[in-house]
């Protein structure tokens, strides 16, 4: 049986190719794992980071007023 993938090391391999925009392939050559392998971990690392900072930092705006106060903050030329 195979071991398990640290929680930490599927971090490491995402935020690798959020910040460099390397390939699956050269990631997974650089890990020594399988590019579905790395390419399975970056798809789902992204999407438990998109849930649970979305309420947070990615909040939709509720109500007109809370629209209008948003695009008050941007310049219209």
């Amino acid at each position: 049986m195979r071991q398990a993938i640290e929680p930490t090391l599927k971090l490491a391999i995402t935020l690798h190719h959020l910040a460099e925009g390397s390939s699956h392939k050269s990631i997974a050559n650089h890990y020594r794992l399988g590019r579905s392998t790395v390419s399975n971990i970056i798809y789902a690392t992204c999407d438990a980071l998109y849930e649970a900072l979305q309420p947070t930092y990615l909040a939709v705006p509720k109500g007109k007023e809370e629209w209008k106060k948003i695009a008050e903050g941007f310049v219209f030329y």
